[in-house]
């Protein structure tokens, strides 16, 4: 152990600082148990208001007492973090719903019974179908548990909430009450909110969609999980700089999303629906666009911009693409339906202006490459004068590299 002491002695204080700031960075481990592996850890952790601005609340459990965060160590890195901006994360995203957690216990009974009987299954049938999700989360103590650690990052009248700089929240499952009961604790200014992430929806009792916030200024960072609750978070949406969305049928997703026009990185997820009128979307300031699912809904949209430095398509077809310009483009796609398909996709991407890299990561068998090289060589090169280099790439492993011009 001395050894080992002297080790740390020998390290300047910044490597001391990014090792604890490695080891607390997912949020699955917190600072305290790492204050005493040597006085100058605990010393710097001590005076380092950085090292306690992250605070992460995971609830997984229905009755046990899953977090092993206590109010007494957030009211820790609220004192310790001094006027830092805090992150906060409150998932609740693995919470079972009861309905489903008491059949599983149900059937763990049946199973380690020494004998059953008829009566015994029909009583334990009656006892399934008890309305679990009222019962249990009236008497959880994982209720007042969350209620008590939320409390605690909020503050009296919301005080703590002024110094958020970013939110992350997963609700609990849409059929619990608890994520909306927790939703509700929010309804208090956030001016420096800087970075929001909602990865799931909101619903109260009655199965309405909880809007809790204020006016959310600051916000330049925001990912939502459904074009629904585009335009239902109150904030300035011309000052985004990121936007994170999923695409599913809401018709006035393309007005708000023609509000974004500071945006400098845009990915619309899981994209399905019906194709889309026609449409010019100004964005003067992109540099990314990232798009994924049924990508050919998209082909009658116009996004006018810049040269984009990255344009990334996750789909296995692209039978139609929206009109944009792209330095590099990525295509990741997984399946190959046929030799056709695959060729008037290949042939889609290279009529993309601006082009100078091409990289497809394909998930399958290596035959991708000789399509690949079939519609390089039939390409209309007057059309193509800018790209220099195709790349073939199963993640991380390299299968086939075409340089354009020694062609």
């Amino acid at each position: 152990m001395s050894n080992n002491r002297s080790l740390f002695s020998r390290l300047p204080p910044e490597t001391i600082v990014e090792i604890l700031k490695f080891v607390i960075e997912d949020g699955s481990h917190h600072l305290g148990p790492f204050l005493f592996v040597d006085k100058r850890f605990y010393a710097l952790a001590m005076s380092t208001p950085s090292l306690w601005c992250n605070i992460s609340i995971k609830i997984n459990s229905i009755f046990e007492e899953s977090n092993k965060l206590s109010v007494q160590y957030i009211d820790s890195c609220l004192k310790y973090s001094g006027t830092t901006g805090l992150n906060i994360a409150l998932d609740m995203g693995n919470v079972p719903h009861p309905g489903s957690w008491m059949t599983s216990v149900i059937t763990d009974i049946k199973k380690s019974l020494p004998y059953r009987s008829t009566a015994i299954d029909m009583a334990l049938e009656d006892v399934a179908e008890w309305n679990w999700d009222e019962y249990i989360f009236s008497y959880t103590f994982q209720q007042e548990k969350t209620k008590d650690l939320t409390m605690a990052v909020v503050g009296t009248a919301g005080l703590h909430m002024r110094r958020w700089k970013s939110f992350k929240f997963f609700p609990s499952n849409p059929g619990l009450q608890l994520g909306g009961m927790i939703w509700e604790l929010f309804n208090h200014s956030m001016p420096n909110l800087e970075r929001f992430e909602l990865n799931g929806w909101v619903y109260n009792e009655y199965g309405e969609f909880i809007n809790a916030f204020p006016q959310l200024t600051a916000v330049r960072y925001l990912n939502l999980p459904g074009d629904g609750l585009l335009g239902r978070v109150p904030l300035i949406y011309g000052l985004l700089k990121t936007l994170i969305v999923g695409y599913d049928y809401s018709g006035p997703f393309l007005d708000t999303l023609g509000e974004c026009t500071g945006l400098q990185e845009l990915t619309i997820n899981t994209i399905r629906g019906s194709t889309l009128d026609k449409r010019d979307i100004s964005f003067p300031l992109l540099k990314a666009l990232s798009l994924s699912g049924n990508i050919d809904i998209l082909e009658n949209i116009t996004f006018n911009t810049p040269c984009l430095e990255s344009l990334t398509l996750i789909g296995d077809d692209l039978f139609g693409l929206p009109t944009v310009k792209a330095r590099s483009i990525l295509w990741r796609t997984m399946v190959l339906h046929n030799h056709d398909s695959t060729v008037e996709s290949l042939q889609h991407l290279l009529q993309i202006r601006g082009i100078e890299e091409l990289t497809i990561d394909f998930e399958g068998p290596e035959e991708i490459i000789p399509m690949v090289h079939e519609v390089i060589s039939q390409r209309d090169a007057s059309s193509t004068l800018s790209l220099q280099i195709v790349r073939v790439v199963d993640g991380d492993r390299h299968l086939d590299t075409i340089h354009l011009m020694d062609k």
